[in-house]
This record gives C-alpha cells, structure tokens and sequence, in this order.
C-alpha cells in the first residue's frame, strides 16, 4: 500500500514508478486529462451495444491502467451496473507470442479462476468449457461429425471403422485444482497446444467463448453486466503479432458478447479502422510546442510527499521538464534523485544536482538505443511528425521503448523523450 514520504528513504517506495495505482490508491490518483476522462467514462456507461469497444490508444507510462484500476472511484454506476474483469497482459500472457487464440482463451480462463460462484458452480463451468472445447477440436478434425436430420440429431464416426478416436482434452493439461491462467503463461508447451489445436478455428473458439459466458452468467444470477478489460496489449514486444491482432483479429473481440474497453498501441492510433469507435488518446496535449496543464504533474509529486521540503521547487520544476508529460518518467527520475541524494550526495532533500545526476544514469540506460534509432529520431526532433507509413515501423519501435512521446490536441505531434535530447547532439 502507497504511503506518502517523511524522508528521502520513504521516496524510492513512494516514487515507485513499475505499477499503476490500484482501487485503494485513489487518493494518490490525479486527473491529469481533465474532461477527455470524464467523456471516455459516461461514454461507456451510455453504451448498451456489446459490439462498441472503446479502445485506450497510449504508451507506457501515461497512467491508462491506473485510469482502469480506478473507474468504479469515478462512477459509482460501474460498480453497480457491471462486473468488471480486468485482465493484466502482462500477468497473463507471455509478451513475446501473443495471438487471438491466447487472448480468447484467457478470457475463458479468467471467468473461472476468478469469480464469486461456489465451489460447485466454479466445476461445473470449468467442466463445461472442456467440453465444448473437446467438441470444437473433434468436430474441427473430423473425428467426430455432428449429423441432424429432422428426426433426430446423432453423432457418427467420419471415418470408416466405426471407432471414434477422440484426442486427450486440453484441460488434461491442467491440474484439477490449478489457476488456469498462471499455468498457461508459465507453460509453452500448453501454449503451443493451444496454437495447433485452435488456430485456423478462431471463430469456433469465440463461439465457445460466448456460450460460457452465457452460462457464466446464469450461474451467477446477477443483473450486472460483464465489462470486460484488457489491459497491456501495447507493450506486446512482438509488433508483427501486435498489428495483426489490431487489424486483422480486431472483429472477434467486437463480437465477444460482453462490454470491453481494449488498451493499444498508440501508434495505431491513426491508421487502423476501427469503424465507428475511435479510440481515445491519454496522453498530454501541446501547445506552441509546450506542454498544457503541466501543473497537474507537480500535484502528482505533491500528493506523494508528506514532507514538503524533501524536493526544492527548483529540482521539481526541472523533473517535470525532463519528464516529457509521462508519469512513470516523472516517477522515475525522482525515486532515482532520492537515492543520489542519499547515497552520493549525502544530501537531505532532493535539489538540481540530485534531478541533474538522476538524469544522467536515466540517459545511459536510453544510449544505444537511441544510437539505433538516431536518423529517426532526429527526424521526429525537428519535424515532430510521421510523414508516409515507412515510418511507422519506426514510430513503433521508438514509442514502444519510451524514445519518443506522442502527444494530441486535435492533430498529434511527436517529440523525443527529454531525456535523450542531448544523446542526439
């Protein structure tokens, strides 16, 4: 649990910049979007159509899974009209190999090993998912043929022996009592299974999907509605794999029967067609090259410290400069600027020298890639925008390895990561 800092040891874990703020943090949370929050949060309460998703579009670090660890704070009807299941990708998936297939089956996954049905109604669910995807495989191999007639409906053997060989069932893979979901992350031979078996069959496996929620839902009993979050997809380091489910995959999710609000890649942002739903950008917007409402990131810092005089105004103005807009960076440079305080300066606030020194460690860990990525990045430098789809494999990259921040205010406009300006020179 967050607490706010008495000395400069409490800073590095209240400046703790690799997790977003969770439901019981709120009162460290800070509204640095203003009415583009409230908008996005009565636009999904509006919504009645399952297909509607409305997609997050942001890069590390600009707070979208602190936003969605703490929508029920910010409306009291989501906590009452849904049932939120947020699902962190990067507790559930291995980053590097995500397709549809996994994401699909981890949603299956996510109705049983986290809900509130007793013990015998989690069974029966659980069993009735490895039936119908025992059904889906057999069906799709041949193995087993569904035959109806108006009489009656049987099944028949598609071969010519009159025995049905039927597969071992993918939930033999799992121990009766396991977390489906941390067996699959953890396991790449189920995880390849998976691939062989459901694949080419995607559809089928929605359909699958769709029928346990369904029956989740009558088990449950409840009024409320499923609301389904999937948090983390744009930090999926396979950016090939990453597209294809944004362009290619993106109707199966549509047609999940449940609410959803999808994270992605910010720089999908502008060309992927996502019909009617247009995503909604988290990120801070610009002005005559500037960035607005800059106070709001010194209230971040404020409402982390208890002592007020651990950071000097001048040290906080320089870490928000530095910072480019982007939490996590803020966060970061600070909880680094306590340790150098402490351990090389033997200091006991945070000043420049200390926000200077942080910097400098920051920028070596950011030197070869940006060594990489120099021409591109100059480019983004001087003309802070994408000038013919080429570029987007590099803005893919840049903006994936916090490189280069986007920021919009009706158009977008890219810029380097502060940090790395003076690497470019």
């Amino acid at each position: 649990m967050l607490t706010k800092a008495n000395t400069l040891e409490d800073m590095y874990s209240s400046f703790e910049f690799n997790r977003p703020l969770s439901e019981d943090e709120y009162a460290f949370f800070e509204n640095i979007y203003d009415g583009k929050l409230t908008r996005f949060i009565n636009d999904v309460r509006r919504n009645k159509i399952h297909q509607n998703i409305f997609f997050i579009a942001g890069q590390r670090g600009n707070g979208k899974s602190t936003i969605l660890n703490n929508l029920k704070n910010k409306n009291i009807d989501f906590e009452e009209s849904y049932e939120i299941r947020h699902i962190q990708a990067m507790e559930v998936f291995d980053i590097s190999e995500v397709d549809i297939v996994d994401i699909l089956l981890v949603i299956g996954f996510d109705l049983i090993d986290n809900n509130k049905l007793d013990g015998a109604k989690t069974k029966e669910l659980r069993d009735k998912f490895a039936d119908k995807l025992q059904e889906l495989q057999e069906l799709s191999t041949g193995e087993l043929e569904k035959v109806s007639s108006k009489a009656n409906s049987t099944l028949t053997q598609g071969s010519s022996d009159n025995s049905i060989s039927i597969k071992a069932s993918f939930f033999s893979y799992f121990s009766a009592d396991s977390k489906l979901s941390a067996i699959y992350k953890t396991d790449k031979n189920i995880r390849e299974e998976a691939k062989r078996r459901y694949k080419f069959k995607t559809k089928d496996l929605l359909d699958t999907i769709n029928s346990l929620i369904d029956e989740y839902k009558r088990l449950a009993n409840s009024p409320k509605e499923i609301l389904l979050i999937l948090d983390g997809l744009e930090r999926l380091s396979n950016i090939e794999n990453t597209d294809k489910i944004f362009k290619e995959d993106i109707a199966l999710l549509r047609d999940v029967k449940c609410f959803k609000i999808i994270t992605m890649p910010l720089y999908l942002k502008e060309i992927i067609d996502l019909n009617d739903v247009k995503p909604i950008d988290f990120t801070m917007e610009i002005k005559d090259g500037k960035i607005k409402n800059i106070e709001h990131l010194k209230l971040i810092v404020e409402k982390r410290v208890a002592n007020r005089d651990l950071i000097t105004p001048e040290a906080m103005d320089l870490a928000v400069k530095m910072s480019g807009g982007n939490i996590r960076q803020l966060l970061e440079i600070l909880q680094r600027a306590s340790t150098e305080a402490t351990d090389i300066f033997e200091s006991d606030k945070v000043d420049t020298k200390e926000v200077k020194s942080a910097l400098e460690i920051l920028k070596g860990h950011y030197a070869t890639r940006t060594q990489i990525h120099s021409k591109f990045l100059n480019k983004i430098k001087n003309t802070h925008t994408i000038e013919n789809e080429d570029d987007y494999s590099s803005l893919a990259k840049t903006i994936k390895d916090g490189l280069v921040f986007a920021y919009f205010n009706g158009t977008v406009y890219y810029d380097i990561n502060p940090i790395i300006a003076e690497n470019l020179n």
